[in-house]
C-alpha cells in the first residue's frame, strides 16, 4: 500500500475525532443571540449553521486529497476512493471517539457507562448496547453518506482538475 493511502486513512482519522469534537463546539455557540429570531434570521441561521459550518467542515479533507490523487494518478477514481476513504474512515473514527468519550471522559446522564463504573452488574449489558445502537448503527447509517458523498465530491474536484490541467497530446510528425 502506498504511503499517501496510509495519509489519507491518517487524514480520516483525525478529522473523525476532530468533528466530534467540533460539533458539540458548534452546539455551544447561542445561534439565538447571534442571529435574530425572525424567520430570515433563522433561515441564515440554519445555511451557516448546516450548509457552510459543517458541510463546508466536511469537505476541508477530501478536497485537497481529491485533488493531490487527481495530479499524482491523473485519475478521477482514484480520487472518488481517496475521498470515500477519508469519509469513511472518519465516521469510524467519529463514532469511537464517542465510545471512548463515554468510557474514558464520562457523560453527565450517562455514568453507567463510565470506567470508574465497571464493577456494576449491568455495565457490560450497557456496553454492549451502546456499541450496538449507538456506535455500530451509527457508523452503518452513515456509512452509506460517506461512500456515496465522498465518491460525488471525488469524481465532482477530480473531474475539474483533469479537465483544466489537460496534458498537451504531441502530434507525431512524419516524414
Amino acid at each position: 500500500m502506498k504511503r499517501r493511502w496510509l495519509g489519507y486513512i491518517g487524514i480520516g482519522i483525525l478529522f473523525g475525532v476532530v468533528d466530534f469534537f467540533y460539533l458539540h463546539l458548534l452546539a455551544r455557540l447561542p445561534w439565538e443571540e447571534i442571529f435574530a429570531h425572525n424567520p430570515l434570521g433563522q433561515t441564515v441561521r440554519w445555511v451557516v449553521q448546516c450548509i457552510v459550518l459543517n458541510l463546508g467542515f466536511w469537505l476541508v479533507p477530501v478536497i485537497p486529497a481529491a485533488l493531490r490523487e487527481a495530479r499524482v494518478s491523473r485519475s478521477s477514481v482514484r480520487s472518488a476512493i481517496a475521498s470515500l476513504v477519508i469519509w469513511c474512515t472518519g465516521i469510524v473514527a467519529y463514532y469511537l471517539t464517542n465510545a471512548a468519550q463515554l468510557g474514558l471522559l464520562g457523560v453527565p446522564g450517562r455514568e453507567e457507562l463510565h470506567i470508574s463504573n465497571r464493577n456494576s452488574p449491568l455495565y457490560w449489558e450497557n456496553w454492549v448496547s451502546v456499541l450496538r445502537g449507538d456506535v455500530l448503527g451509527g457508523i452503518v447509517e452513515y456509512i452509506t453518506v460517506a461512500v456515496v458523498g465522498g465518491a460525488i465530491v471525488g469524481l465532482g474536484v477530480s473531474a475539474i482538475y483533469l479537465h483544466c490541467n489537460k496534458t498537451p497530446q504531441v502530434a507525431k510528425v512524419s516524414s
